[in-house]
């Protein structure tokens, strides 16, 4: 079926160029009523007719329909935005009808299809069905990857396309899709930098390397995450981990540059000391964990600080949604607390009266943020 923008285009189109319904009708050789049809929406042209007529308006078939297969980057966090809300509030599968129209409407607008993987990553658990969406993200990336121009975009797509064999329990597959062993770090940013440099623009050469490093930053305390559970039965190497981990975390000042990845690394850790039966130690984190909280402000926004001065427009114009949240923000206090409350590894802390005060506190945090 024709967009039934058609007839509010062809009628503003006309006006716009000055010609008259019947010189219009002599040109593609129809009668003027059809084409006052047309501009009523009482009929739409023959398909075989869309190129002459665009041609005669000197427009593209798309801009006669109303069509616009890209949204810009602006559309498109604004659409996430909202969608998030949604999931928040009403059944996951009522937004997912919203989010699939969409989808289809908007197929061959790849960033916005990978943001909706990512929405759907995001959100996954709150599905009926977590392994169906996470067949339905693994669908979206792989459409990006083979399509795509962007190098950036595909990649992005590679990497949550492997996140979503994870939770299909592929490992083979996401080994296959990403490699087997880890690749020896080639220095790009640097030789981009440099060549930024010689350029005669300084400005830009910083802007890399700060953006460069904020990454590494990220990444390293990343994998110190990652690392503790498996390092469960090494006492000594767990507590060095978390020795250095916490200097990056404090020296960076990454509790307020990105403050989810001091969350995770302290609920991990905190989880780490319960298996180990130090329930001491595993307070401690916790401790530390609302600690983060207490210099949290909504809605959350990643932003750089004095040190990264330059990231802010990266942030913006790399990393589309970097400087958004990626869930809700009524979400993000919910998981807040439930992430020590709800969590089968701090069940036996439950009876614990630091454990309640620490519960007691990081609630009354999350409600002086509603105010």
């Amino acid at each position: 079926m024709m967009n039934l923008q058609f007839a509010q285009n062809f009628a503003a189109r006309r006006r716009e160029l000055g010609y008259t319904q019947e010189q219009i009708a002599n040109y593609i050789g129809v009668s003027r009523a059809a084409v006052s049809k047309w501009e009523k929406g009482q009929s739409y042209p023959d398909i075989t007719i869309l190129p002459k007529l665009a041609t005669y308006f000197n427009w593209t078939i798309d801009q006669l329909l109303g069509y616009k297969p890209q949204l810009t980057n602006e559309k498109i966090i604004e659409l996430y935005k909202e969608l998030a809300i949604r999931l928040h509030k009403e059944p996951f599968s009522d937004v997912e009808l919203t989010i699939e129209a969409l989808i289809e409407e908007y197929y061959a607008c790849f960033p916005f299809l990978l943001k909706m993987a990512q929405l759907y990553l995001n959100y996954a658990q709150s599905a009926q069905d977590p392994q169906q969406i996470a067949v339905r993200i693994e669908t979206l990336c792989e459409r990006v990857q083979q399509f795509s121009e962007d190098f950036a975009l595909v990649n992005e797509a590679r990497i949550i396309g492997a996140v979503s064999l994870l939770m299909q329990q592929r490992p083979d597959e996401l080994l296959d899709k990403i490699g087997h062993s880890v690749q020896i770090q080639l220095g790009e940013d640097q030789l981009i930098s440099q060549a930024y440099g010689l350029l005669g623009q300084p400005k830009k050469a910083q802007e890399i390397l700060q953006a460069s490093l904020y990454q590494y930053l990220l990444s390293t305390v990343s994998t110190c995450t990652s690392s503790l559970l498996l390092l469960v039965t090494d006492t000594r190497k767990f507590d060095q981990t978390i020795e250095r981990a916490e200097a990056l975390i404090t020296n960076w000042q990454l509790d307020v540059l990105h403050p989810n990845s001091a969350l995770s690394f302290y609920t991990l850790a905190a989880t780490g000391y319960m298996q180990m039966q130090q329930t001491e130690n595993a307070m401690t984190m916790l401790k530390r964990y609302v600690k983060v909280c207490e210099k949290l402000t909504f809605p959350l926004q990643l932003r750089g600080d004095d040190y990264f001065s330059l990231i802010d427009d990266w942030l913006a114009t790399t990393m589309q949604l970097a400087t958004v949240t990626p869930r809700d923000t009524a979400s993000i206090k919910h998981d807040l607390i439930t992430t020590i409350t709800q969590s089968p590894s701090f069940t036996p802390l439950h009876k614990n009266k630091d454990f309640q005060l620490l519960v007691t506190n990081l609630q009354h945090l999350i409600e002086r943020n509603d105010s």
